[in-house]
């Protein structure tokens, strides 16, 4: 069975951590497979999105420690993390957003994968994690992107403890944008792949560029940036077309869904 299953859903690409019987652990052939998948997208122009999801009752526990634990040579250690951050990097810097569908629990480096997706939604019994110090282990290679979710106040107490904990918690620090039943999460998840249908491709990027851009920054610093970066949205082809058809009252000749 491959680790990773991959398949079209309309307008989305869906990326499913296909080792239920493990918990969808992250091993060496998942994050080469996984990593090839999303930057292959991008040569996709009908490809509007992303959506990683877990095969079976669990998201993903977290790297495959039957793997790691064989390797002793700090070589082979760091081409491992090597692996892991590529990944993350790759989802962050994909042109096509990135959602995030959990269920389960999301450990580790499964909620490393959350922290780096554009949007993740989960299911209201699913559990998170930064578990990686109750086994002697620093979450290291996810910690700017978790960072970046949820800021380092709350990091610190999640990365220092350990501790499990729910998704009202998630949802109250950002790692996660929406939580609803189980048996809503398909539909939750199909709402915004449908929303972002109706988006413009090249805008989509263009957000996820200036969010790096922006975020962090003094308003007069990044003054010149956004308004050269709104002139040139207005100016590009889709910028005409989505005012242009605004104005006439019908969809852009992107939406799709």
């Amino acid at each position: 069975m491959d680790a990773l299953r991959i398949e079209r859903r309309g307008p989305a690409l869906w990326l499913t951590l296909n080792r239920p019987e493990k918990r969808n652990p992250l091993g060496r052939e998942l994050l080469r497979t996984l990593h090839g998948a999303i930057t292959g997208a991008v040569d996709q122009d009908d490809v509007r999105c992303i959506v990683l999801a877990g095969a079976g009752p669990v998201f993903c526990a977290g790297a495959d420690l039957a793997e790691f634990v064989q390797a002793e040579d700090p070589a082979v250690l760091a081409a491992d993390g090597e692996l892991l951050a590529r990944l993350l990097h790759a989802i962050v810097e994909s042109p096509k957003p990135v959602v995030a569908r959990v269920q389960g629990a999301a450990l580790a480096g499964g909620a490393g994968l959350v922290a780096a997706a554009d949007v993740a939604v989960a299911a209201d019994d699913a559990r998170f994690g930064f578990t990686e110090v109750r086994i002697g282990l620093v979450p290291a290679v996810i910690s700017p992107y978790v960072l970046r979710a949820i800021g380092r106040r709350a990091a610190q107490a999640h990365f220092l403890t350990g501790a499990p904990f729910d998704a009202a918690e998630a949802l109250r620090i950002g790692l996660v944008h929406r939580v609803v039943p189980p048996s809503a999460l398909d539909a939750a998840v199909d709402d915004l792949v449908g929303a972002l249908g109706r988006a413009a491709p090249g805008a989509l990027h263009s957000v996820k560029r200036l969010l790096d851009q922006v975020a962090g920054r003094d308003v007069v610093e990044v003054r010149d940036l956004t308004i050269r970066t709104l002139a040139e949205r207005r100016a590009s082809e889709e910028g005409q077309e989505g005012m242009r058809a605004f104005l006439e009252k019908r969809d852009a000749r992107w939406v799709v869904g």
